[in-house]
């Protein structure tokens, strides 16, 4: 009974906060993500949908609590890299996208 049953093994949550941090640390080093207290200055294009615009506001957050101090209950706001424009912010845990365009 117990054969037959697939093994799922859940990836360690060390070795996935260690990749965030690398991919956005070489994204920072190519100058394609910038950071100024709790705001990150980032180019909109590499969201292709709202599912991944989510999920790379979700990383950049665990890097900015990781490696910039941000305490897990402040805001972290979006904006675009050129304009300065906001297109997102981080609250409560909650993922709040403003001007989406794809």
């Amino acid at each position: 009974m117990y054969a037959r049953k697939k093994v799922h093994q859940q990836a360690s949550t060390a070795a996935q906060t260690a990749k965030i941090i690398a991919n956005v640390h070489g994204l920072a080093e190519k100058s394609l993500l910038r950071f100024e207290g709790n705001d990150v200055f980032v180019y909109p294009q590499i969201w292709k949908d709202q599912a991944t615009a989510e999920n790379w506001i979700k990383c950049l957050h665990i890097y900015c609590t990781v490696k910039r101090q941000l305490k897990a209950g402040e805001e972290l706001r979006f904006r675009h890299y050129e304009s300065g424009e906001q297109i997102a912010v981080f609250r409560n845990k909650k993922v709040i996208l403003q001007n989406y365009a794809t």
